[in-house]
């Protein structure tokens, strides 16, 4: 029995459930214990690999985009802030490229802003220059604000309800009669205001997180207020599919829930179409979904990846190997999802009209 299932089914025996956010954030974030706080889980030797993990690419490409858009999202000095930017390799990646093509927006950059967690994580944070490591982002001064989130809604505790005929129940997590972790419907109707969906099957799941729903309306008044653009890239929910969509991976593989906590990954599909409906209440224009695929597509990855291969053949099977990983329908190239939120004023050059 690990440490973190100890932890969590003293919590269960001390109230008789507990909801699947509390499971999943002592499974992932104790600070001692937790999933978050274990070395080398990104990568090959880990339980998963992102994007600028798999190919510097794709943090270039990021980069491009931004500078070509420069001079209508930046009217000024702005600040950088990335959501869960694990071990960096992202934000090293666009900012290197921004340096290299254009030292002007480079030195524009007035602080670089980490919102992170994980202990471990934070290790790699601090060698970055103007790097800031916060927990609350009521701390980031008020000016136009890059905010960029890769991988990030997905690693978000979540709790789930179940349409029961007009109702919504919560499922939760108890224990059975051997002392195993069980999943478990509340006898009752939940009483809490959330922003349920209004046409719903019976048996349709619903996840949700008070955590996100406060932070993406604290990002969508800067972006209202003081200007700038948030980049999401995740894993994205199909629309209205009303299914569980909470997944269990240690080693590179799907394993059942439960398994080996504090050493298994959990994650969920964020739902992209509750993200853009709630950046649209608060007055903020909303471009996408776009599959990862059209967008680094519309960027140019093509050519980035002839021109690598051209200038370096001895590794054009590993190149091509990365770029299909990114854009194939078969791995990352449909089943992530892009969406770019701005100011109104704004206006992306490359995507304003694009489907």
């Amino acid at each position: 029995m690990t440490e973190i299932e100890k932890i969590i089914k003293k919590n269960i025996k001390s109230s008789g459930t507990i909801s699947i956010e509390e499971y999943m954030t002592v499974a992932l974030y104790h600070p001692k214990y937790g999933y978050y706080s274990k070395k080398n889980i990104i990568g090959k030797k880990g339980d998963f690999i992102t994007s600028p993990e798999i190919s510097q690419v794709f943090g270039e490409l990021i980069a491009s985009w931004l500078i070509f858009n420069s001079s209508s999202f930046f009217k000024d000095r702005f600040n950088i802030l990335e959501l869960g930017p694990g071990r960096a390799v992202l934000i090293q990646d666009v900012l290197r490229t921004i340096k290299s093509l254009n030292i002007k927006l480079y030195n524009k950059i007035k602080n670089i802003y980490f919102l992170e967690k994980s202990e471990e994580m934070k290790n790699y944070l601090t060698k970055i220059y103007k790097s800031k490591i916060i927990l609350d982002i009521g701390m980031i001064e008020k000016k136009e604000t890059f905010i960029l989130a890769n991988e990030f809604f997905d690693a978000i505790p979540i709790n789930q309800y179940i349409k029961i005929g007009k109702f919504w129940h919560e499922k939760r997590i108890e224990l059975d009669e051997s002392n195993n972790f069980n999943f478990v419907i509340s006898k009752f109707p939940v009483k809490k205001k959330i922003p349920f969906p209004s046409k719903a099957n019976e048996g349709f799941t619903f996840e949700y997180s008070n955590y996100i729903n406060l932070l993406l309306f604290q990002i969508f008044e800067k972006i209202k207020n003081y200007g700038g653009v948030f980049l999401i890239i995740d894993y994205a929910k199909n629309d209205n599919c009303g299914k569980n969509t909470l997944s269990f991976i240690h080693n590179h593989a799907h394993v059942k829930p439960f398994h080996y906590p504090g050493y298994t990954d959990i994650s969920t599909k964020p739902d992209f179409n509750l993200i853009k409906s709630l950046a649209l209440e608060a007055s903020c224009k909303v471009l996408g979904p776009f599959s990862q695929k059209s967008f680094l597509s519309k960027l140019g990855i093509e050519l980035r990846f002839d021109s690598l291969i051209k200038a370096n053949p001895k590794l054009s099977s590993s190149l091509l190997t990365s770029k299909k990983r990114l854009i194939d329908k078969d791995y990352m190239g449909e089943t992530f999802k892009v969406l770019i939120i701005t100011n109104k004023n704004n206006v992306d050059l490359i995507f304003e009209d694009y489907d």
